[in-house]
């Protein structure tokens, strides 16, 4: 079984990456805290090198959104939203099977992670940062925010701070940086990780929201118990 498990583990990591299926989260909260929820969830799909399909909702949080300064999202504009728990299920379907790819994906991995414990279950897939491989790729910018890195990628954001043009904008990052990775002969995670570039984050700790050491579970229909 080990064994078994080890040539998975190998043909994972030394699996090219225009055979991975990746999908580019960006989520608006309503604050910064472990108690604050998700008001916004954008994803962007890639699959062969280009955007196949994209996901957008607004969440209601069930809680006031102190963040609107950052996005422009209002309590009135979520109050007909559905709860977290009844899009969890189409959100788990869009990234399965997945590698995750966020900007700065501590934070929107993390939030997403609370979410899905809060219905009992947990994420369990493997993310890249947009944030890290960028001060990886790119020391030479004075900046690395995801507005600075557009401007010097030439993409245009029609939305900034929204969760859906985002993720677009992101996935569009992400196609145009693998392209300078694969010119300098990094084309597996394994590769990634021998630059010096972990394909895991803090996100993936066994921590769940009540601060208690778990065991992270991959997504399933039982386990959401969610009819869609």
């Amino acid at each position: 079984m080990e064994a078994a498990l080890n040539n998975m583990n190998n043909r994972f990591m030394d699996k090219p990456f225009d055979k991975f299926t990746f999908v580019v989260i960006d989520v608006e909260t309503t604050g910064i805290t472990r108690d604050d929820r998700i008001c916004e969830i954008g994803m962007t799909k890639i699959v062969d090198n280009r955007i196949v399909d994209k996901f957008e909702t607004l969440i209601n949080p069930d809680r006031r959104i102190i963040n609107t300064i950052f996005h422009g999202i209002e309590d009135w504009m979520v109050e007909d939203a559905p709860i977290f728990e009844h899009v969890a299920w189409q959100v788990a379907r869009f990234i399965r099977g997945a590698v995750l790819i966020a900007h700065n994906a501590a934070f929107d991995m993390r939030f997403m992670r609370y979410e899905f414990q809060r219905v009992g279950t947990d994420l369990s897939h493997y993310a890249l940062c947009t944030l890290k491989l960028a001060r990886r790729l790119h020391p030479e910018f004075p900046y690395h925010r995801l507005d600075y890195l557009l401007g010097r990628y030439s993409i245009v954001n029609e939305w900034p701070h929204r969760a859906g043009a985002d993720a677009d904008s992101e996935a569009r990052l992400f196609l145009k940086m693998k392209n300078r990775l694969e010119f300098r002969g990094l084309e597996t995670l394994r590769s990634l990780r021998a630059w010096g570039l972990p394909y895991n984050h803090k996100w993936c700790s066994k921590m769940d929201i009540n601060g208690n050491r778990r065991k992270p579970r991959t997504l399933t229909r039982d386990d959401l118990s969610i009819t869609v």
